[in-house]
């Protein structure tokens, strides 16, 4: 076991290489980020949401890593063949407590299923209010991360949502994108997850663009009402396909990236066979 455990490692840290490689302020990605607008700023440059995309999902969660939701949420998304991004809240991993071992273990295995570790900071801080904690808080994040998944993070969610030009300054220093969402049922409100489905449901059902669904998966109501939400869009999709409809696609992290390819490092034919030795452990992801 300890073998896997090595190689997969070894993949992990591999895609590392690649993925610091993207430089988040050379191209806009297509699709929205949904962020708060600056001051002066209206709110349509801000968002600028575009039909022409289609109806898309794309599934965010925060706060976590939680060792009972997350892992319930990274099981449901699993059977389903789904990616999503956790941004998680490095304060959950950055001791050596059981639990937290346990935690940094939960996102080794959300990254070798293919899902994305963002960074929400360390400690869930305003840093447009306490701008003092910025570079703590961000760079913090970003290296626990690194450390548990072998990846840094390439995407960051903002703690409320807050945004000011000095965070968009040093989220670029970073190459860090930050994202927003466009879509909150609010649940950590309360534990309703009859009115969180409801809430979720009809707005997809009116959605004709992209949305950035922001649920948490601390709370249980979240991570109940997942698979009834994913169950609606299976039964939207299959009645939009009768009535001839646009159907809701739900689409992972790689829409935020952008489009710019990578320049070549020279390891290329390297990375390519380690890759393939690698393709000989097909399926190991089945196995965490």
């Amino acid at each position: 076991m300890h073998g896997l455990w090595g190689r997969a490692s070894i993949g992990c840290a591999l895609a590392g290489m690649v993925l610091v490689g993207w430089n988040a302020t050379s191209a806009e990605p297509a699709f929205p980020l949904f962020l708060r607008p600056l001051p002066g700023q209206s709110p349509r440059s801000a968002s600028n949401p575009s039909e022409s995309l289609g109806r898309s999902l794309l599934l965010t969660f925060d706060d976590g890593p939680d060792l009972v939701g997350t892992s319930l949420i990274s099981d449901e998304l699993n059977r389903r063949g789904l990616k999503a991004i956790f941004f998680v809240n490095g304060n959950h991993i950055v001791r050596n407590r059981p639990e937290d071992l346990a935690r940094r273990d939960l996102l080794r295995k959300l990254a070798l299923r293919g899902h994305l570790v963002g960074n929400h900071t360390m400690n869930h801080k305003n840093l447009c209010a306490e701008r003092d904690a910025m570079a703590t808080e961000i760079d913090g994040a970003s290296e626990i991360i690194a450390y548990a998944t072998s990846v840094r993070p390439l995407l960051f969610r903002s703690p409320y949502g807050a945004r000011c030009r000095e965070l968009d300054r040093r989220l670029a220093e970073r190459d860090l994108i930050q994202v927003g969402w466009n879509m909150d049922p609010q649940e950590w409100r309360g534990e309703d997850e009859d009115g969180l489905v409801k809430y979720t449901t009809v707005a997809l059902r009116r959605s004709r663009g992209p949305v950035i669904l922001l649920l948490h998966d601390t709370k249980l109501s979240a991570v109940r009402a997942l698979r009834r939400i994913l169950d609606f869009v299976e039964a939207e999709n299959a009645r939009a396909a009768i009535d001839g409809q646009p159907r809701i696609r739900i689409v992972d992290y790689r829409v935020l990236l952008p489009a710019k390819p990578l320049p070549e490092t020279g390891f290329e034919p390297w990375l390519g066979s380690v890759a393939s030795s690698l393709g000989a452990l097909g399926g190991l992801s089945d196995l965490f």
